[in-house]
């Protein structure tokens, strides 16, 4: 079955051609964009820190200090601020390396940060409920949910890691996640030019190539409001989210309108201020990247399990520009606390 969906008319707004087959779509072009694909220009960037001991390195207001060769201990991240979260369970702290030749059992804290504000490239996980956090890890084991960031090989390192964890750890970690209330993270900028910027190989940051500027044209670019200090991992600093002039209050109108031809809000099942109702995620203040790459998943198939259909429903019917645009506007929202009440 082949479907044209049309779209209203918002500057550069694209057609989407879908081509479904046994209920997964097929979308007409992947934003690359929001997937953190290293590039070409990548090889301009300047290399991280080497990770010498004999450097310490301190975060602004925190009573710890780490050597660089501390900072990059991908099996033990630092905790900068550690009276402002609860303990955290071994697995969120500490990773372990491979006993059997697969991956190391890397630590949650590393990518999503001991308060769960993660990386624009990796995912926000602070406020969302037990059962979320716990049925993604089912679904990303059944192939229900493809990890696609980065180049492939990437996807298939990150898919391997998701099936190290046992289910006593994932569960503790979820229930350490889903006790934290979300934090102001994203500064949403509307613009016509970013620094020219280029995705590192080596952490998939997106990071700043000095001296020049270039046209932001039809993506979001998610930089780091201090990138040594977000490459030390310092969870008091965290990115700004610069998107197309005008996608703010496009996005608000499909938001609150619904998809073309769906009639459906998104406040209707993720609540009011979009900060999660029952079952559903809070989306308000998530990283707008990690945004478009959930409509697009669920888009083109790449996520379809037990809860997708709804969503599933209303991508369908977005273009690539229209993510882009509501991504935009929850991401300029407040988070307003998440939802905690579904535990297991």
């Amino acid at each position: 079955m082949t479907r044209l969906i049309s779209t209203p008319s918002w500057p550069a707004l694209t057609v989407a051609l879908l081509v479904c087959f046994h209920g997964r779509c097929l979308a007409a072009e992947r934003p690359d964009w929001a997937f953190f694909v290293p590039s070409a220009e990548s090889a301009q960037l300047p290399p991280t820190s080497p990770g010498d001991a004999r450097h310490t390195w301190h975060a602004p207001g925190s009573p710890r200090s780490y050597s660089s060769a501390e900072i990059h201990d991908v099996l033990n991240p630092p905790d900068w601020y550690p009276a402002e979260h609860p303990e955290m369970p071994p697995i969120v702290a500490h990773g372990s390396k491979p006993t059997t030749g697969g991956p190391p059992l890397l630590p949650c804290a590393l990518c999503h940060l001991p308060n769960g504000a993660g990386h624009a490239e990796s995912a926000s996980v602070a406020g969302l409920s037990v059962d979320y956090i716990v049925r993604q890890f089912d679904e990303q084991r059944s192939g229900a949910r493809r990890i696609a960031v980065g180049n492939a090989g990437t996807g298939h390192f990150l898919t391997a890691l998701k099936n190290s964890y046992s289910s006593d750890q994932i569960l503790d970690a979820a229930r350490y996640y889903a006790s934290l209330k979300p934090r102001r993270w994203i500064r949403v900028v509307e613009t016509t030019t970013v620094p020219r910027s280029a995705v590192d190989p080596a952490t998939l940051m997106r990071r700043v190539i000095a001296g020049a500027r270039e046209p932001l044209g039809q993506r979001i670019v998610e930089l780091p409001e201090n990138e040594t200090a977000l490459l030390n991992r310092d969870s008091h600093s965290g990115y700004v989210a610069y998107v197309p002039k005008g996608s703010v209050a496009a996005g608000k109108t499909l938001v609150m309108a619904g998809a073309p031809g769906t009639g459906v809000a998104c406040t209707t099942c993720h609540g009011p201020q979009l900060t999660g109702f029952g079952a559903m995620p809070p989306l308000a203040g998530r990283p707008p990247s990690y945004l478009v790459r959930q409509l697009w998943a669920f888009q083109s198939g790449d996520r379809h399990g037990a809860m997708a259909g709804a969503m599933q429903a209303v991508a369908s019917r977005l273009s690539t520009d229209q993510m882009l645009a509501i991504a935009a506007y929850v991401a300029s929202l407040p988070e307003g606390g998440g939802n905690l009440k579904a535990h297991r």
